[in-house]
């Protein structure tokens, strides 16, 4: 009898141990199951050659797993913010709508610059940019005749938002603005920008010209990737000395975020602020903080005041997702570090 007891608590112990190896199995599945799921919705979130790593369709507000706190609210019509090296969304506000740009358009046009053409190229400027030298146009300043090289006119696209040198750029890289714009268009398809279409290389209002908050931060994105419109978009101030080919310009920025500016944001490095009666206040924006890069857009500000209360309080949200705290209070004209 004794020796029957014993098989039978061995019996019921080896039944315990199948149990228990079944649960381990089980949960090992569960485990398994759950990585493939989160691998599967990352890769998902892969845009076409060339974009940014960023859902086509985010989440919304907060719905990404380590959001933490409560995101500003802003005035903008839509708004759109990421982190350009992960594509994590941290913020979207009627990120789709399809809204006019204003002269944000212009970073595709920069971008389209430096990816076809060489910036040692001269560019002789036509009657068509120099018409564009009025009192309801930003420009450059630009004669026609003069001659200048692409680079050039890129800091007279970026700074001062020159539409005469949004034109000159389009003819010398397109053929003609018609041609440029169809680069425009096609470049944006590649880049996934499901809700934009151009009209002109400038911004300028016009029907059909619009672009999604979202959009206009992927192809921002995109520009911020290449050192060259780095270097431009982050520039205060540039002089081009007279020659015998054109006249001398002094070309100052109208990006308030950047170091030496209204609102100087520690790290900003662009991108191109924007308006018209039609759109509103508009910007991109992009700043490195401890090696993260966050981009965004607004679009549709109530006035240039609010647009910087509002980036300012994007970008720093944004950051703080990546665990960087918020950047000091703005000291006008003043030079912050990038990691302050």
């Amino acid at each position: 009898m004794p020796r029957a007891g014993a098989a039978t608590e061995e019996r019921s112990r080896a039944a315990e141990r199948g149990v228990v190896s079944m649960l381990s199995w089980a949960v090992f599945l569960v485990v398994v199951l759950v990585a493939l799921v989160v691998s599967v919705a990352r890769m998902a979130s892969v845009g076409p050659a060339g974009a940014p790593q960023v859902a086509r369709q985010p989440p919304s507000v907060g719905a990404i797993p380590f959001i933490s706190g409560q995101p500003p609210s802003v005035s903008a019509k839509a708004a759109y913010v990421f982190d350009a090296g992960s594509g994590f969304t941290f913020y979207a506000k009627d990120a789709d709508e399809q809204l006019p740009m204003a002269s944000t358009t212009k970073v595709m046009t920069a971008l389209l610059a430096v990816e076809r053409g060489k910036l040692d190229q001269v560019v002789t400027v036509g009657q068509d940019a120099a018409a564009l030298v009025r009192p309801d146009s930003s420009f450059m300043g630009l004669s026609a005749g003069e001659k200048l090289t692409l680079e050039q006119l890129l800091y007279g696209l970026m700074l001062p938002s020159g539409n005469d040198a949004a034109v000159a750029i389009a003819d010398a890289i397109g053929g003609s603005v018609d041609g440029f714009v169809k680069l425009m268009n096609q470049r944006a398809q590649e880049l996934g920008m499901t809700h934009t279409h151009y009209v002109t290389p400038h911004g300028l209002d016009a029907p059909g010209h619009y672009t999604s908050a979202r959009d206009l931060a992927i192809v921002s994105a995109v520009a911020m990737q290449n050192p060259v419109l780095v270097k431009i978009a982050s520039t205060l101030h540039y002089s081009i000395p007279k020659t015998a080919d054109h006249k001398a310009y002094e070309l100052q920025t109208g990006d308030d975020l950047l170091a030496g500016a209204r609102s100087p944001y520690p790290g900003a490095i662009g991108v191109k602020p924007g308006f018209t009666g039609d759109a509103g206040y508009c910007q991109s924006f992009a700043a490195i903080r401890h090696g993260h890069l966050i981009v965004g857009a607004v679009l549709d500000e109530p006035s240039w005041q609010v647009r910087i209360v509002d980036m300012r309080a994007l970008l720093d949200w944004g950051f703080e997702q990546d665990g960087i705290p918020p950047a000091p209070s703005p000291v006008p004209w003043s030079y912050p570090t990038p990691d302050a």
